[in-house]
């Protein structure tokens, strides 16, 4: 008999230590099943879900609560929340608003920030939820390492903003909530409509996880 397959696609801020604890507890309970995760895009990972080329994808992204995710025609996927986490804005430690308890987004539309519109927030959401033209880059990054664009972060090349959770183990990196407009980092899990057997066990255990 041919092993299983339980392939996952993610954007950077979707895997997390609960998906990856949940992956590891399907690929332990099914020695033989042939896993992998593949980190991407947004519009890769829904493509991939779509194509077959993986079994579920999870992504994530910045909305107000009661809005659905900004993502790319999901077709006939079916989709629903897995997470909310606070959304931060991501500074040097030595910067001078690190210390405060919250931060406007909308007072930071003139700030130099990072373009990395697959491993953060894109600028372009920022923009449409501050009402603002600001939030111009002062550097464009191209990828979906966010220990490497932290990095960037931590030298002073620009701000950025993601999950507090993600932001925690960034070294050189000070995190403030974002106060104003209400917006949430939430995470999204999608897949076919008629998942595969070790799929369906997974996101299973993905939503007992939450």
């Amino acid at each position: 008999m041919r092993p299983g397959r339980l392939a996952v696609a993610c954007t950077p801020g979707a895997l997390t230590p609960a998906t990856a604890h949940a992956l590891v507890r399907a690929r332990t309970a099914a020695p033989q099943l042939a896993a992998s995760v593949r980190v991407c895009s947004r519009t890769e990972a829904v493509q991939a879900v779509l194509t077959g080329a993986a079994d579920l994808t999870l992504v994530d992204g910045a909305v107000a609560p009661s809005d659905p995710l900004p993502l790319p025609d999901a077709g006939p996927l079916t989709a629903f929340p897995l997470s909310e986490e606070p959304l931060v804005v991501l500074l040097p430690a030595t910067h001078p608003l690190v210390g405060r308890p919250a931060l406007r987004l909308a007072d930071l539309a003139a700030a130099r920030w990072i373009d990395a519109p697959d491993a953060a927030v894109p600028l372009s959401q920022l923009r449409a939820a501050a009402q603002s033209d600001g939030f111009g880059h002062q550097l464009t990054y191209t990828g979906t390492d966010i220990r490497g664009l932290s990095v960037l972060v931590a030298a002073g090349a620009g701000l950025t903003v993601g999950a507090l959770p993600a932001a925690a183990d960034l070294p050189g990196i000070a995190a403030v909530p974002i106060s104003e407009p209400r917006l949430v980092h939430r995470t999204e899990l999608l897949h076919p409509r008629t998942p595969t057997t070790p799929a369906a066990e997974l996101v299973d255990t993905l939503r007992l996880a939450q």
